[in-house]
């Protein structure tokens, strides 16, 4: 998130927005972290159209990916990652959901909804996030439910290859800065770019749909926590 500079305001200089990261399991500053990393909020990932995983490419120096068999993927940052192809082969790139390593993921089939945060450190991580951390990490961050304000919206795009994405969100405060639900949900459905000459049909097209349900609850200023259930399907 972002939060006016301190000196700024002492001196009564030019205003700097501080971008808040989490790249080290607590909340920094990031021009305090020691860490080569790129962060990006929901509203960078709209303005630089980084719908999905691999779009991050168009963002963050020293990063490729490609696509492989069943369900692998070689992410490589620095130039490593992991060619193997195996449904059960561990990336060489952590994947990280809340500050949580999930091995087997969908941060690459999948596109963004309602996040926080992006948050793509370069380089060894194994000391904070464990193994397969070995050429960096992508932590994806969620939006998490206000607790004091009811809120939603609806976005809708429509575009050729008969190109459909909507994405919403609601938010309500079910107990007054104690209890909070927000429900967001995403589609997007367009046909194939390619097309086979044999058999006449598009190839590559897309139906894919995500959604999460996050219960916030803040009993007293020590606690606060946050149930998260969320589902992929393409």
């Amino acid at each position: 998130r972002f939060q006016k500079s301190a000196d700024a305001e002492a001196t009564g200089g030019a205003e700097v927005e501080a971008l808040i990261v989490t790249a080290q399991k607590r909340e920094e500053d990031i021009q305090d972290v020691p860490i080569a990393i790129s962060a990006f909020t929901q509203e960078d990932l709209d303005e630089q159209k980084i719908e999905g995983g691999f779009d991050l490419l168009k963002a963050i120096p020293n990063v490729t990916f490609s696509k492989n068999n069943f369900t692998s993927y070689n992410f490589s940052i620095r130039g490593v990652g992991t060619k193997a192809v195996s449904a059960t082969t561990d990336p060489g790139v952590s994947v990280s959901f809340n500050n949580t390593g999930i091995i087997q993921n969908r941060l690459f089939e999948q596109e963004y909804f309602v996040v926080e945060r992006v948050e793509v450190l370069r380089g060894p991580q194994g000391t904070l996030y464990g193994r397969n951390a070995s050429s960096g990490v992508v932590n994806l961050l969620s939006a998490q439910p206000d607790l004091n304000e009811f809120e939603g919206w609806l976005k809708g795009e429509v575009g050729n290859y008969d190109t459909k994405r909507i994405s919403a969100m609601v938010n309500v405060p079910v107990v007054n800065e104690m209890l909070g639900v927000r429900l967001a949900g995403a589609l997007t459905s367009r046909d194939g770019y390619d097309f086979n000459t044999i058999t006449g049909n598009p190839v590559n097209g897309r139906e894919l749909w995500s959604t999460r349900l996050t219960l916030g609850f803040e009993p007293t200023e020590r606690i606060r926590g946050n149930l998260i259930w969320e589902r992929f399907e393409e």
